[in-house]
C-alpha cells in the first residue's frame, strides 16, 4: 500500500514538474483595482525566445486596417493598442522603430524602448531622439508617461498632450515590472488617467506609459480577443512566443518598401 502511494505521488510531481516547465511565458489574468476590472498580460523578457514588435497597417502609415485583420495577417501570441494616430492623416504620433530602424518619427509622447537582448526601458521622446534610439530593436512612442520610478508621473503639458486625456475613457498602456516583466494592460471601461496609474502600481510596474485608448482600445491574448477597438487602427504592440513565430511574422509587420528600407540601413 505504502509503495503504491509513493508511486502515485511520484506521477503526481513528476506531472506538477512537467506542468511548471511547460508554464507560458506570456500569462494572462484579470485583475481588479477598486472598482476597476482590468486585462493583464504578463510578458517574461528574461525568455531569449521571447519577442516584441510593433506591426503597421498594410498600407503602412497614413494608412488604418482593422485590429483583426492586422492579428490574422501577424498571427502574434499577444497584442494590445498601439500609439495614436491623427484620425484624417492616420499619421502616428509617436516614433517608431522596427528591427533597429526608425521607420517613423512622430512628434511627441515617450517610448517604450526594448533591445536586442529583450531590455525594456522608458524613454522620453527628446532623449531618444538625442541618441537616435541607439541600441534599440522597437520602438514605440507612445505617452504620456503615466508611472516612473514607482510613482504617478503624470505630466501632459510637459510632454505635449492635451488635457482632453484626463476624460475617463477606455484605456490600455505597457508597464515594466522591478522584475523587467513586460505589463500590457487594458481597462474596458471608463476610467481616468489616475486610476490606471494607480493600478499598475499596485501590479508592481516601476515605469509606464500609455497607449491609444477609447474607440481604439484593443487586447489580443492567445486566440482571444479581449478588448475590440470601434475604429480601424495604424499601429499596435506585437508579442511573439517563439523565434520560429518572429521570423515567421517580419515579413509582414510592415509593407515591403518599409521592410526594405530597413533592411538596407
Amino acid at each position: 500500500m505504502m509503495r503504491r502511494a509513493l508511486a502515485v505521488m511520484s506521477i503526481l510531481l513528476g506531472y506538477t514538474a512537467s506542468y511548471a516547465s511547460q508554464t507560458p511565458s506570456i500569462a494572462y489574468e484579470r485583475v481588479r483595482y477598486r472598482h476597476i476590472a482590468a486585462h493583464v498580460v504578463t510578458v517574461n523578457l528574461q525568455d531569449p525566445n521571447v519577442k516584441v514588435s510593433v506591426a503597421l497597417a498594410a498600407g503602412g502609415t497614413g494608412s488604418a486596417e482593422t485590429f483583426k485583420s492586422m492579428i490574422a495577417r501577424t498571427r502574434p501570441y499577444a497584442a494590445i493598442t498601439g500609439t495614436f494616430f491623427d484620425t484624417k492623416s492616420l499619421k502616428p504620433t509617436g516614433d517608431i522603430a522596427l528591427f533597429g530602424t526608425l521607420v517613423y518619427s512622430g512628434v511627441i509622447g515617450s517610448a517604450l524602448t526594448i533591445d536586442q537582448n529583450n531590455n525594456a526601458k522608458i524613454i522620453p521622446l527628446k532623449t531618444g531622439r538625442q541618441t537616435g534610439w541607439q541600441g534599440c530593436e522597437t520602438v514605440l512612442c507612445a505617452g504620456p508617461t503615466l508611472v516612473s520610478n514607482g510613482k504617478i508621473a503624470i505630466a501632459l503639458k510637459h510632454e505635449g498632450f492635451r488635457r482632453s486625456l484626463l476624460v475617463s475613457t477606455r484605456r490600455t498602456a505597457v508597464g515594466i515590472t522591478d522584475a523587467g516583466k513586460l505589463l500590457l494592460v487594458c481597462i474596458n471601461r471608463r476610467a481616468s488617467l489616475y486610476d490606471l496609474a494607480k493600478l499598475l502600481i499596485q501590479l508592481k510596474t516601476k515605469d509606464a506609459v500609455l497607449l491609444d485608448g477609447g474607440s481604439s482600445t484593443a487586447l489580443y491574448y492567445q486566440g482571444r480577443y479581449l478588448a475590440v477597438p470601434g475604429r480601424t487602427l495604424t499601429n499596435c504592440l506585437v508579442v511573439y512566443s517563439s523565434l520560429e513565430a518572429y521570423n515567421a511574422a517580419k515579413n509582414v509587420l510592415a509593407p515591403p518598401e518599409v521592410l526594405a528600407k530597413a533592411q538596407a540601413r
